[in-house]
């Protein structure tokens, strides 16, 4: 009897070599980059520190006998997150071929794939994480505590001989990973180059230190090096030893790939013993693809390195929102002080954007013409918007402060952190600070709507003012 030709499929994921990445678990590394782990690692613990300084505590424990996620499990759960965006962030379980995630994690069509397949899908369904103060919640701008699986959900059907090619998997990952998709706390991948990269470590030391390189501070928006004690990166890394010799041994293959692929030119190892230091400086910045949407970003205040990455993952998305932008600019009756981050919003969560009053289908050439003009110069001439556009922003304004002046108690915390966090002032504050200022707002000894007012109002009045207004700040949430 012939050979029975094996059917082919289509690769679920688009293989354009864009893909996301979940911010909190790029950067807290809750996977071991190690390929092996010992048999008997059933729980871990480590120590990081967040991009602005806090500590961070993590715990990993196992059930079921099952070992720690490890080695490929990282690029399972890669294909995972992309293949969540491609079903369009479902509010339950999605379902996916076991043909379509191996394709989705840059696997070849293989019985050991399938089986390493359901092997880490377990592993991300029985493994606990518990984060301490360390994942970022995008909604609430805070650093909150989480307790989750990865695979909060998991169904799949196998034969036999195991999970194959036509098998459905059915997952759901946890809800803090969908409400970070969700609200935008996301990266853009490179699955193209981060497929290229030969060993589970590689790849983990690349998406590691792809997360960390974002930097708000830098006047691109991506950091130019890095610098970690060596035995702290080993920890993030999951890389089970404590002596820095092997520490470096098991690095250095990750090492010299990322430098013969130019992606770091530089790794510098200093000092003795367990207080060496890892220097990381970054290659030349990616090259877009599309260099008119980045002049296109870069004009409205998005920095160059953050465009960049917007043009790789998001190409078809960025003309329609520098409209959206532009009309907004135009119309709006209230100073904007972040416009890039703005339009960086647009991009990355358009669906927030979508009412925008008085913006309707994409403007004639003529009129956007006219628009972009208006935007360039900064000035908008009396009476050439329509009244209706008036009075829609009106209303909503008029609602919005409405809102405001109705919140009470823990809901009034929350909208005066996020204000006070735009403008500079919580990472000023301590955490005991910070848990002060939340009790006074909370039982009325502050008034919340005023401070915020206060606050912003010295925050443009220089750099006394703002060391001011921290120390009376200070006096005011501390007892006497």
């Amino acid at each position: 009897m012939a050979p029975r030709k094996k059917e082919s499929r289509e690769p679920v994921v688009i293989d354009s070599g864009s893909g996301y990445d979940e911010l909190n678990l790029g950067r807290l590394s809750l996977i071991s980059g190690q390929k092996t782990v010992p048999a008997n690692l059933r729980t871990w613990q480590k120590n990081i520190v967040t991009p602005d300084g806090r500590p961070v505590i993590i715990t990993c424990s196992t059930i079921d006998q099952q070992v720690i996620p490890h080695g490929l499990d990282n690029d399972f759960m890669v294909g995972l997150l992309n293949l969540c965006f491609e079903a369009g962030l479902p509010d339950g379980p999605f379902t996916v071929s076991a043909y379509g995630l191996l394709k989705a994690a840059g696997f070849p069509d293989s019985a050991q794939y399938y089986r390493s397949l359901e092997e880490s899908l377990v592993r991300l369904n029985k493994a606990q994480y518990t984060i301490d103060e360390g994942w970022y919640a995008q909604g609430t701008q805070r650093w909150t505590t989480q307790s989750f699986a990865q695979v909060s959900y998991l169904a799949y059907q196998r034969s036999t001989a195991g999970v194959r090619e036509t098998s459905v998997i059915t997952v759901q990952l946890a809800p803090p990973i969908m409400d970070s998709l969700r609200s935008g706390y996301i990266k853009p991948l490179d699955l193209k180059f981060y497929r290229t990269l030969s060993q589970p470590l590689v790849r983990a030391v690349y998406r590691q230190l792809d997360t960390l390189q974002f930097d708000d501070a830098a006047p691109s928006g991506l950091a130019k090096e890095l610098q970690f004690p060596l035995m702290g990166w080993a920890s993030r890394l999951g890389i089970v030893s404590d002596r820095p010799d092997n520490v470096e041994r098991t690095l250095r293959p990750a090492h010299e790939e990322l430098l013969a692929n130019n992606y770091v030119r530089q790794v510098e190892i200093t000092g003795r013993g367990k207080e060496k230091l890892i220097r990381y400086v970054f290659g030349p910045p990616a090259v877009s693809e599309h260099p008119e949407l980045v002049s296109l970003l870069m004009d409205r205040g998005v920095k160059q390195g953050v465009a960049v990455r917007l043009t790789l993952v998001f190409p078809d998305r960025i003309e329609e929102a520098a409209r959206r932008f532009d009309h907004y600019v135009a119309t709006s009756q209230r100073p904007i002080g972040n416009r890039g981050g703005l339009l960086v919003s647009m991009v990355q969560r358009p669906e927030d954007f979508a009412n925008l009053p008085g913006y309707g289908a994409a403007p004639s050439p003529g009129a956007g013409a006219a628009q972009k003009r208006e935007a360039r110069s900064g000035q908008r001439q009396v009476g050439t918007r329509a009244p209706k556009v008036d009075q829609d922003i009106e209303v909503l304004e008029a609602r919005a402060q409405a809102h405001i002046e109705g919140l009470t108690g823990a809901a009034l915390y929350e909208w005066v952190y996020r204000q006070l966090s735009v403008v500079g002032v919580m990472k000023r504050l301590s955490p005991h600070e910070r848990g002060l200022l939340e009790e006074a707002i909370r039982e009325g000894h502050v008034d919340g709507r005023q401070l915020v007012r206060e606050m912003t109002r010295r925050m443009h009045a220089g750099v006394h003012a703002v060391e001011d207004a921290i120390a009376d700040l200070r006096l005011q949430v501390t007892p006497q």
